[in-house]
């Protein structure tokens, strides 16, 4: 969500708008491009669900030790 502060650019008085990349929180105008990082913004937590994990099972083929074993007696 990008917010804007109009009219309060310090080189040109054009239009800031608020936004975020991977460096944190920055403001940018519009009119002349003039950007300036801002201090840490207050965001709300968001809950992430764990990822489910994966359940190995063995194979009906001859891939445990137990079966190898078993395979390499006969």
């Amino acid at each position: 969500m990008v917010m804007w502060k109009l009219k309060t650019c310090p080189r040109c008085q054009g239009d800031l708008f608020m936004d975020k990349d991977l460096d944190g929180w920055y403001e940018q105008c519009l009119q002349c491009g003039y950007r300036r990082p801002m201090k840490a913004i207050a965001e709300p937590k968001t809950t992430q669900q764990p990822s489910p994990e994966v359940e190995r099972l063995p194979s009906s083929g001859v891939d445990t030790p137990e079966k190898r074993g078993a395979a390499r007696a006969r």
